[in-house]
């Protein structure tokens, strides 16, 4: 049989993404605690923690696999496309370049589980954390940017309150696709965090225009203050009828909007 050796470390995934001119979107860390090892003396992959399996194992089986963060597992492989004729019934989907590997999973009791056997690609099963990892990247080019509006939108006065929103709806993404060769359905949830120095707020509404208003602010002294809004995605995502399952580490994004505070006058009316 044909033996092979892969390596994938995967490094705590960060960084910021500069939407506009004043819209970041920050990428908190992911688990990376998974590491998966090609095995030349057994011919097979072995690693730890969870795995997103393909539909071709029962469904009972793969929820067990995408929610075991503890687990420890191997995969054999039983049967290589080398020669016309050498896999039989499904195997022969694999194709050439593909694995038909039976799945163990060892939980932290001990116990094993024999997961049943499936096509994998070259890289053996696919860790959560890496399809997560990907997904995580498919939110920040789904999510639209993050732009503040505040009405009046000249000066205001103090002691008047002033009304909040962001051009961004309330409404969860969803999106369906493929990502390391599994199906994937994506639901991200949005939230928002005001801060106006004295005060702050976290809500789940966008923000309504007078007189609808539901995100305000008084200003009590004249002067040039500024609001900052982030706003917060969390998502959950289905594979093949497994899940709902959670991406650790929400998606955000920041922006401000500078709010000149001009001085109240007291006018004398006839």
């Amino acid at each position: 049989m044909r033996s092979s050796r892969l390596l994938l470390a995967l490094p705590l995934l960060t960084g910021i993404l500069v939407l506009g001119g004043m819209t970041a979107i920050d990428l908190a860390p992911a688990h990376a605690d998974i590491t998966i090892i090609g095995d030349d003396d057994q011919d097979a992959f072995v690693g730890s923690g969870s795995l997103l399996l393909p539909p071709q194992i029962a469904t009972d089986w793969r929820q067990v696999a995408a929610t075991c963060p503890g687990c420890t597992w191997r995969s054999v492989i039983q049967c290589e496309m080398t020669t016309a004729g050498s896999c039989r019934g499904p195997a022969r989907l694999c194709g050439p370049d593909g694995y038909w590997l039976r799945v163990y999973l060892t939980r932290p009791d001990g116990v094993e589980l024999n997961l049943g056997a499936a096509c994998f690609g070259s890289g053996g099963p696919v860790s959560r954390e890496t399809a997560e990892a990907q997904l995580r990247d498919r939110i920040v080019a789904l999510v639209p940017p993050l732009r503040a509006w505040r009405q009046p939108a000249g000066q205001v006065l103090p002691h008047l309150p002033v009304v909040f929103g962001v051009h961004q709806s309330e409404a969860p993404l969803k999106e369906s696709f493929e990502i390391v060769g599994l199906p994937v359905e994506l639901t991200a949830h949005p939230r928002w965090s005001w801060d106006f120095g004295a005060a702050s707020l976290t809500t789940t509404s966008a923000g309504r225009r007078w007189p609808e208003a539901t995100i305000g602010h008084v200003y009590r002294r004249s002067g040039l203050a500024e609001a900052q809004v982030t706003a917060v995605w969390e998502a959950t995502y289905e594979v093949a009828g497994v899940g709902p399952l959670a991406i650790e580490g929400p998606v955000t994004q920041e922006a401000s909007i500078t709010v000149p505070v001009g001085q109240g006058r007291a006018v004398l009316v006839r």
